[in-house]
């Protein structure tokens, strides 16, 4: 029997036996797990740590105080949060933490670390041609490593760990078309400028997104490639990727699939003489609406299969779900239905299978 054959049987035990045990209502209790700190594990995913993503806590004060408080006593260890810069830097030299300082701070009192993703571009920052682009990139990648420092610099303490960018290998979320070179000089500028703030804090390149080679994106694997090309192999601590799946995890071997892309990406770090750094897989999930039409069974199953055969990896150093809470339950949008809970906050199955294997 195959080690994914075997995953998938495991799989599905696990599921069924976590939904008998689930009990509803065991969410709400905002509960503070004592003796828990607010640094993020770098021992590995075989600690048995595990994290979230929590893309609703900017909602509202109780959108923030229910989910950290949820997080916390269901037992994730960290969670990613997006300091975005446009959010912050309102215009040149005008700053305003307040937001995310209270998101921060509401994980800190509960006990769960947060691994800050310093991201995005405010339009003063942004070629004038470039402004109505989704997400563009930054004009001048000595301005970004300049508000990467600020933010180390302000979160010193609080955040250890930081990511540079999400998903800079897609036009969409790198705007408007993958430039390597761009980005290699933000991430060498970046991890300067935070490392100068604290030498022991953690810089991780933008977590990939799972692409092919085209006209706007560059595949993991090419993505990383082309990073060492430029010389930024000596600016990271740790690669990042965002390996999704709409098949189990521990199957998607062929060309194109994300656990190819986890194969090759890792060939590429070792060709490169870092077989010593590890890969952090900083967004996992599994929809439960839109094209995918997967089922709530569906979800809690694969993202079962995923996490153990992350875990299984002697190179994984942290892992985090994408994401805890549905933006919008049973939209078209595939986006809006990655929660572990539903918009409402009432579970999926996904939310005990995942317990059962904290």
């Amino acid at each position: 029997m195959t080690i994914s054959r075997r995953l998938s049987i495991a799989a599905l035990a696990l599921v069924a036996v976590a939904a008998a045990m689930w009990t509803p209502g065991q969410l709400g209790e905002s509960a503070v797990v004592p003796g828990r700190g607010a640094e993020i594990s770098t021992s590995g995913c075989g600690d048995g740590s595990l994290g979230v993503t929590a893309v609703t806590v900017g909602e509202s004060q109780e959108a923030l105080d229910r989910q950290s408080g949820d997080i916390s006593a269901i037992g994730f260890s960290s969670v990613r949060l997006p300091i975005e810069w446009p959010r912050i830097e309102l215009s040149p030299g005008t700053f305003d933490w307040s937001q995310i300082d209270a998101q921060v701070d509401s994980f800190l009192a509960k006990g769960v670390g947060v691994l800050g993703v310093v991201t995005w571009a405010p339009t003063f920052a942004v070629p004038v041609e470039n402004q109505l682009v989704r997400n563009p990139a930054p004009a001048d990648p000595a301005a970004f490593a300049q508000f990467a420092a600020e933010a180390a610099q302000h979160f010193d303490g609080r955040i250890s760990t930081w990511e540079v960018w999400n998903e800079p290998n897609v036009g969409a979320a790198f705007g408007p078309i993958v430039n390597v070179d761009l980005y290699s000089r933000m991430l060498v500028q970046s991890y300067q400028r935070i490392k100068a703030v604290d030498p022991s804090l953690t810089v991780l390149t933008g977590g990939t997104s799972p692409t092919a080679d085209n006209a706007t994106d560059l595949s993991p694997a090419s993505f990383v490639r082309e990073l060492y090309r430029l010389g930024a192999g000596g600016s990271f601590d740790g690669v990042a990727m965002h390996p999704y799946s709409y098949i189990p995890l521990s199957n998607a071997n062929n060309v194109g699939e994300s656990g190819s892309d986890i194969e090759l990406v890792r060939e590429q770090m070792v060709a490169a003489g870092d077989e010593n750094k590890k890969i952090w897989f900083t967004e996992f999930g599994v929809p439960t609406g839109g094209p995918t039409n997967l089922t709530e069974i569906q979800q809690a199953q694969y993202l079962v299969d995923g996490i153990s055969y992350l875990r299984s990896l002697p190179y994984c150093a942290g892992l985090f779900l994408f994401d805890f809470r549905d933006v919008a339950t049973g939209s078209a949008s595939q986006e809006y239905n990655f929660g572990l809970v539903r918009s409402d906050y009432t579970p999926k199955a996904s939310l005990a299978a995942v317990e059962s294997i904290m």
